[in-house]
């Protein structure tokens, strides 16, 4: 789990995932929006953010999680929050909790980094108390789709919209 000495290096991992930084890529994924110190520490507080870190403790990828209720910090994942409890089956809510940011630096891409925070939530999750994840993609960002569906078996449950963009979401289960 990260420390508040952490935050400055993840954001440095996030910082080549903003569309606004010069020179980025976007179809090897991006980030909606510009994270802060704040930002980070209330994921933290809230439930967990997990970082993947080399054998010098240099940040190579970050997992954020959170409780699946109203009033988060994002209103991104208000509205996925409001689209779920509409429109998924009570069932298929079981025990949820929300998962995201994720994001793997640069030069640790095909490590299988992603893989290996997802295995380790699980591990950091209590079976009793969380269940289901959701998450949200940018429709835009096939990269981030491809290594949540392909690279993890997520599930495509529902789309929404937020401002003017266009968003899955996706369901991870235990």
């Amino acid at each position: 789990r990260a420390t508040t000495d952490n935050y400055p290096d993840i954001l440095e991992v996030a910082e080549p995932f903003y569309p606004d930084t010069k020179g980025g890529d976007r179809s090897q994924g991006f980030l909606d929006k510009r994270f802060t110190t704040a930002m980070l520490s209330s994921i933290n507080q809230r439930l967990g953010l997990l970082i993947a870190e080399d054998n010098k403790q240099q940040i190579l990828g970050f997992l954020g999680l959170s409780p699946f209720s109203g009033g988060s910090p994002s209103p991104v994942v208000d509205s996925m929050l409001k689209t779920l409890i509409h429109t998924l089956q009570s069932e298929l809510l079981d025990k949820p909790f929300i998962f995201g940011p994720v994001c793997i630096s640069r030069q640790a891409a095909g490590f299988g980094i992603f893989k290996g925070l997802y295995q380790y939530m699980w591990q950091y999750l209590s079976p009793a108390q969380y269940q289901t994840g959701f998450a949200f993609i940018n429709q835009d960002n096939l990269h981030s789709l491809n290594a949540h569906t392909k690279g993890v078996s997520a599930e495509i449950v529902g789309e929404f919209n937020h401002q003017l963009s266009r968003y899955f979401i996706v369901r991870y289960r235990r």
